[in-house]
Formats: structure tokens, sequence, C-alpha cells
């Protein structure tokens, strides 16, 4: 038979399970593995202390109980359905001996404790749905007091003397106490390790949420999911894209293109990350990035600006290494713009306006290794940035518009 776990070792072999169980199955076998073997040397002990004690219908009941659990140990062992063998133990086998017990010898050997078997372990069986397991074991927790009760005010039908009920009080409490330390064990464990999963998933899932949006936007989304729309009156927008990129594309293996964008365009998510400007999408070859939101800033232009220059340092990297021609435009405007999320399963953040527009427009009528901006953009510069004049270029939808080219930063002396 198909087993799964480690198979080597003691604890190799406890943790064996046909193969596709599921974990609280796993752990049923695990526990009948153990549980088994141990009731069955206690059963065995019970048939000579009781013959020797002259209770011969409690050592015939634990002739037949020895029988029942040897069958059990070799479900166990053999990886055969225990459905059966554990709902007979539990529900039938050991509250019956318990109660028998108890009847015959009163309270004082503890025999009464062996009802809290089904009250620990009917929780954990995978064979029920959950509210039949824990009825079952609060049933057998108010037997466990009903019968302990009883017990104390009743004459035993054969008391023992103090010093056999002392034995037998340690003989019966050390497995019950035992089982005690193992089942808060096994729920300790599983909490502490369904907690580590969670955080682990839950720290994944974050940091996929924030690659895909905002920090800002992320939280507002997770607090209140709904509409997210915003108008964000003065932010600076930036296209990249990649001159002649399909021409040479078509030359490239699928595997060397995908590796080339994604090494360019990491570089350009930690430049975007330095710069403090925001990510928005990629597009094919094409780059976007805005800056001033979600969080406003005044200078928006600036910290564009120089994500740009950055951006073209690394062009020209990449250029000079002979990996791919790689030469960018790179266009940027300035002004007011509507920013959203859309999608309720695969979110996007965008952003809408005749800003983003025009930026569009810069990057697609610009020149290999130009950053072309508006003069909405250019005045919002400090005085730090060079820009040259290009003259008006003729933008659809907008008409003749100024345009100009950023040279660089002006050396301070």
């Amino acid at each position: 038979m198909d087993i799964s776990g480690p198979q080597r070792g003691f604890l190799g072999w406890v943790n064996r399970a046909p193969e596709g169980s599921a974990a609280d199955l796993k752990r049923t076998y695990g526990l009948a593995r153990v549980g088994f073997p141990l009731g069955l040397f206690s059963h065995f002990s019970f048939i000579f202390l009781f013959w020797f004690l002259d209770l011969p219908v409690m050592a015939l009941f634990n002739v037949i109980s020895a029988g029942f659990l040897t069958w059990c140990v070799w479900s166990a062992w053999t990886l055969r359905d225990l459905k059966l063998a554990t709902t007979l133990a539990l529900l039938v086998e050991i509250p019956l001996h318990a109660i028998l017990a108890t009847y015959y010898m009163g309270f004082a050997p503890f025999f009464v404790a062996f009802l809290l078997f089904p009250v620990m372990l009917m929780p954990l069986l995978p064979f029920f749905d959950r509210g039949t397991r824990l009825g079952l074991s609060f049933t057998y927790a108010a037997v466990f007091v009903i019968v302990g009760a009883v017990s104390i005010g009743a004459e035993p039908v054969h008391p023992l003397s103090t010093s056999w009920n002392v034995f037998f009080l340690i003989f019966n409490a050390v497995p019950v106490v035992s089982f005690i330390g193992i089942f808060a064990a096994i729920y300790e464990t599983a909490v502490t390790s369904a907690e580590e999963k969670l955080a682990l998933e839950f720290d994944r899932a974050e940091g996929l949420l924030l690659n895909i949006l905002p920090a800002p936007i992320a939280a507002r989304l997770k607090d209140n999911p709904g509409l997210i729309a915003d108008e964000h009156p003065q932010v600076s927008v930036l296209f990249a894209d990649i001159v002649n990129f399909t021409e040479t594309s078509d030359r490239m293996a699928p595997s060397d293109l995908v590796q080339t964008l994604n090494a360019a365009f990491s570089r350009f998510d930690a430049l975007v990350e330095k710069h403090g400007c925001e990510k928005i999408k990629t597009i094919g070859d094409a780059y976007m990035v805005a800056s001033g939101l979600p969080e406003p800033r005044a200078d928006h232009a600036d910290a564009m600006v120089a994500l740009a220059l950055d951006m073209i340092d690394v062009a020209d990297e990449i250029n000079r290494s002979g990996e791919f021609p790689f030469s960018l435009r790179i266009g940027i405007n300035s002004g007011p713009v509507v920013a959203g999320v859309i999608g309720d399963r695969k979110f996007a953040y965008d952003l809408w306006g005749d800003t983003v527009n025009v930026a569009s427009r810069m990057e697609s009528h610009g020149r290999p290794g130009l950053i072309q901006i508006t003069e909405t953009t250019r005045v919002q510069l400090d005085n730090t940035v060079q820009v040259d004049p290009l003259g008006n270029v003729d933008i659809k939808g907008k008409g003749s518009m100024p345009t100009y080219a950023v040279a660089g930063r002006r050396q301070t002396v």
C-alpha cells in the first residue's frame, strides 16, 4: 500500500497514512498507532490482575477487549480503515470498561477516568461532522460526571484494599494524564502551525497586493471594498517606450526577450521606489509612472524628471553592454488626473484624463534618448534642471503645444 510521510525511524512509522490522506486522518492514524498498543498492554495486564482479585466478569471482559484491541492494532499497523475500530473503541469499549469497573470497584481505583478518553479524542476524529464530534464529547463528559458522582456515594460490589486502590489509581492515571499531555500538544502544534501558515499566507497575499496597488489604496480597499476613484489636481505622468522594440524582438528567442525586459523593468522599478514615485503599469515595452499620488507632493515634477534622467542612464548602460539595442523615448506631462481601481477580481490601479493623454503624446512624438516635457511640467521644475526648447508640436486633440527637452542637471559651482 502506498504511504505518505517520512519513512525512516519511529517518527516516520508513527506518521504513516494512506496516500492522499488529509491532515486530520493522518493525525488519527498516529494516535491509533500509539494508543491502541498501549490499550492492548493495559488490557492484557487487567486480565491477570482481575483474575487474581477474584473478578472473573472483569477478567473475561478484558479478554474480549484484548481481542478487539488486537484487531485495532492490526488495522492501524496495516493502514486499514480506522473508522469502525476507533468508533467502537471510543464509544463502546472504553466507556463500558470504565462504567463496569467503577460499578465493581468504586471510585477510588479511578477507572472512571477512562471516560476522559472519548471526551478528549472525539473532537480529533475525522469520521463525523464537527457538530456530532463535539456533541459526543460533551455527552461523555456528562457521563463522566454522573458516573463519578454516583460511584462516590455508592458502595462498590467488590471493594478493594487501600493498597490496591492506590495501585490502580496510579496505573489508570498515568495513561490518562499522558493522553491529556498528548492531546494538548497536538492542539498546540496544530494551532501554532496554522497560525504560522496563516501569517505566511497573509504576508504573501499582502506582498502581492502591494505589487498591484499603492499601499494607501490597498489599505483603503481592505477596509472598505468598493469603488475607489480620486481626483488629484497636480501630478506628473511619465511614459517611456523602447525604441524599435518590435523589430529587435523578432530576432530574439522568447525566453531571451522576456529576460531582457524583466531585467530592464526591474531596474526601473527600483528607481521608481528610490524617487518616491508610483509605477502604474507596463504595456508591452511601454512603462508608465506617476508622481504626486496617491499621496500628494509639491515636488512631483522634479521627482519625475530625476527618475527619467536615471532611466536614460540605465538604458545607455544596457545599450553599451551589447545585450540589447536599448534606447528610450520618454514623455512627461503635469496636471490633474482621475485615479482609481478597476476590476473586482484582477485589480488594476489606473489613471485617466487629459494629462495622461498628453504625456503619452510627449513620448510618442519624441526622439530616442530624449526626455520631452510640456510647458506645464517645465514651469514646476526648480532651477537645477536644465531644459531646452524644442518648438511647438502638433498634438492630436490639443493643437500646437510648446515642448522642451530635459538636458540634465545644471552644474553647481
